[in-house]
């Protein structure tokens, strides 16, 4: 019976303090009370910022853009469609231009979840270049330079008008603009020509533009990357011999495509803030002084610490949202004044442009709420602290889910540090 009750007390002590135990990992911090002070609070002063520029970026890699929007105007969309149709045998595109194949029709038709409120007229383009790829990713408005002049190489094959009326998404929230090139008629000779031909014009390219500059919204149609992509549906006959002919049709789908906008300004005043837009590539650095973290102890827990910073303007209309994305940087930075990849300076004493490289043990993400972003950071400020990461700034850039036409400007507020001493 002493054995049995000893077992019993023994029992519940041990079951005491692994309720205690498991309890202790669940008590918050700020639930404790803290006679002692534990919970320390302090503040890392800015050392400095820089804006910089990197290369644009167009958010929505599933959509075309079109329209002014935001001091952004487009200049063109670049289509470059398969040389192989998607049927088995697959055929190409000079095939249809054999003595055995008489082409009676064509369309060129893109999809779109937009409806329009204004009217504008869009006209569809081959590139006439005896290259075969004509345009890549790094293709934007600061490096054409590097590529043909797409508008002075090209010819226009059909225009369609577009209006609130014609575009108008049904049940399936898709609706279909339409380029018909009808038998007979010059424009499919056009597109026999001037597209169909690879042997002469390999680009196999479509240029879509807004020639009359009319449109004053944001109007999109699905790409390449998307299910509902662009395509192209030919009609034709097949003479097999004087006995056997096949009536039929054929598609060919897109297999890669870009916009080229003419992006916002970047303004002397962008520079004096923190300033963020991936149409103009606008990204920003802060650099602040880590010496109260190098004088903690490795046993200091951080908690609640916080990156704030307040709206100081932006061009966001009302109900739009905006995130920001902060991240660790790989190297440090060598030079705070304005750089860009699209500058030419001969005199600058950079052989070339940093390459700012972010480091993925830590990206976050979050978005301006009344006026202001609240940033954690305990866990960069954790990571410096045990080695993990080697320098003392961060990187503040537009997250891809933004439109690409949205800029704003931001002023730090406070970098606020909350640490536990054991």
């Amino acid at each position: 019976m002493f054995r049995y009750l000893n077992k019993i007390k023994i029992f519940a002590i041990l079951s005491i303090l692994i309720f205690i135990s498991c309890s202790e990992e669940t008590i918050l911090y700020n639930e404790i009370e803290n006679p002692n002070s534990t919970i320390k609070t302090a503040s890392l002063p800015q050392t400095q910022n820089k804006v910089y520029q990197s290369f644009p970026s167009f958010s929505s890699n599933s959509k075309l853009q079109f329209g002014d929007v935001k001091e952004s105007d487009n200049l063109f969309s670049l289509v470059q469609m398969t040389l192989f149709s998607g049927n088995i045998p697959p055929v190409s595109l000079v095939d249809l231009l054999a003595d055995s194949i008489q082409v009676d029709s064509a369309m060129v038709f893109f999809q779109t979840t937009d409806s329009l409120n204004t009217e504008f007229s869009l006209d569809l383009f081959s590139i006439t270049s005896d290259q075969d790829s004509i345009f890549s990713d790094s293709l934007n408005y600061y490096t054409l330079d590097n590529f043909i002049d797409f508008e002075a190489n090209s010819t226009l094959l059909n225009t369609v008008n577009l209006t609130s009326e014609s575009i108008s998404p049904d049940s399936t929230g898709l609706d279909s603009i339409k380029f018909m090139f009808e038998s007979g008629s010059s424009s499919l000779n056009d597109l026999k020509q001037y597209f169909f031909d690879t042997n002469n014009y390999p680009s196999r390219t479509f240029m879509l533009k807004d020639q009359n500059n009319t449109l004053d919204e944001l109007f999109t149609i699905e790409s390449s990357e998307s299910l509902n992509g662009p395509k192209m549906r030919v009609w034709f006959k097949a003479f097999v011999d004087e006995q056997t002919t096949i009536d039929t049709f054929i598609t060919f789908f897109s297999q890669s495509d870009v916009s080229i906008f003419i992006p916002p300004v970047i303004e002397d005043n962008d520079l004096n803030f923190i300033s963020l837009n991936s149409g103009s590539g606008l990204r920003s650095i802060i650099e602040f002084d880590l010496n109260l973290i190098d004088s903690l102890s490795r046993n200091e827990l951080f908690k609640n610490s916080n990156l704030i910073l307040d709206l100081e303007s932006s061009n966001l209309n009302e109900g739009e949202e905006f995130y920001v994305v902060v991240s660790a940087l790989q190297d440090s930075v060598e030079s705070w004044s304005f750089s860009s990849p699209f500058i030419d300076d001969s005199d600058s004493e950079d052989e070339e442009t940093e390459n700012f490289i972010t480091d993925l043990n830590f990206v976050i993400s979050r978005k301006i709420e009344d006026n202001q972003i609240r940033i954690p950071i305990q866990a960069f400020l954790q990571g410096y602290k045990n080695g993990l990461f080697q320098h003392n700034e961060l990187m503040l850039y537009s997250a891809p889910v933004n439109s690409p036409f949205d800029k704003v400007r931001l002023n730090l507020n406070d970098i606020e540090v909350m640490y536990v001493e054991p």
